[in-house]
């Protein structure tokens, strides 16, 4: 059976998106976003940190976003003290 990808706004992620988050670092498929919808709330930091973190403002936001290709992004924490793979 194919695992299937799911974000916090549940939409289903592509397979490729999914693994390139992953390489990079992210700790969560939930954390990967369509670009520009979020939910109704701010996105979360998913590179850079052990646990995701939610911005406090779209400025913020935009300055760590990192763009996975096909309209989907992920976000890198402002500290970014390092990422390994994402373990999931």
């Amino acid at each position: 059976m194919e695992v299937r990808y799911v974000n916090e706004c549940s939409d289903e992620i592509p397979k490729n998106i999914a693994t390139k988050a992953k390489d990079m670092g992210c700790i969560k498929p939930k954390y990967i976003y369509k670009d520009g919808q979020y939910c109704g709330k701010f996105p979360a930091a998913s590179i850079g940190s052990s646990k995701a973190t939610r911005f406090r403002n779209a400025e913020n936001a935009e300055n760590n976003k990192i763009n996975l290709g096909e309209g989907w992004v992920v976000f890198k924490s402002p500290s970014n003290v390092g990422s390994k793979k994402g373990g999931w």
